[in-house]
């Protein structure tokens, strides 16, 4: 459909930072440049804006949204709930082929000398598998819109730091493990808290941000 690909040009250069925060979107080039209609590029917009991604003033234009940080923190705490949620039912229904699926990409995660982007990439697929595997698809699509937004307000280079990648990486082979031997309870738990963390780490960095905006709106 074209609503999805105009959906999915648009979102994907916002999360790749081609259009930085409060960068108008033009909507005549959008449309020059993916060849359609203005109808399904303004349904599009109308979507990223109900996700957080675009600001729609009337009369005014479309803006890339800058993240606000209450916004981004209940957004956060939304994803981490899901997450344990999904967590929980796949471990009542995960395969043996998923389950091989996520050690062989927990491998390649504990390699140290990979990229801080190759391994936020190789988190992406160790949660879809994840995912998958829960086949709660309502839940799946929510999930995934909201670790997009999570990729946008986050940075791989600060949250997956060689540091941070141990503790992260422990905390993935403990939720894999309980995975294995169909624990609901922990497995949900152990999603839940792997999530707050990164959470609060974004939050951090938010707060940070606003703090040193009040500085420089005093002076």
């Amino acid at each position: 459909m074209k609503i999805d690909q105009a959906y999915r040009y648009i979102k994907r250069q916002i999360i790749d930072g081609v259009w930085k925060p409060e960068t108008v979107i033009n909507v005549n080039e959008v449309t020059e440049y993916l060849k359609m209609s203005r109808t399904p590029v303004h349904k599009a917009l109308t979507k990223l804006s109900e996700e957080g991604f675009l600001s729609i003033i009337p009369q005014v234009g479309v803006f890339v949204k800058r993240p606000e940080t209450e916004e981004v923190l209940e957004r956060l705490l939304v994803c981490a709930n899901l997450d344990a949620l999904l967590t929980e039912h796949a471990a009542k229904k995960i395969t043996d082929q998923e389950l091989s699926q996520l050690f062989q990409t927990l491998t390649k995660m504990d390699n140290l000398e990979i990229s801080e982007e190759e391994y936020a990439n190789l988190n992406i697929e160790f949660h879809s598998i994840i995912y998958r595997a829960a086949k709660l698809s309502f839940t799946f699509n929510l999930a995934n819109q909201l670790w997009d937004y999570l990729n946008y307000v986050g940075n791989p280079e600060m949250l997956f730091t060689r540091d941070r990648r141990k503790q992260s990486q422990a905390e993935h082979w403990l939720i894999y493990y309980c995975l294995k031997e169909g624990d609901t309870k922990l497995a949900k738990k152990l999603t839940e808290k792997h999530l707050m963390r990164i959470a609060e780490s974004v939050s951090v960095k938010y707060q940070r941000m606003d703090s040193t905006e009040e500085v420089v709106n005093e002076s």
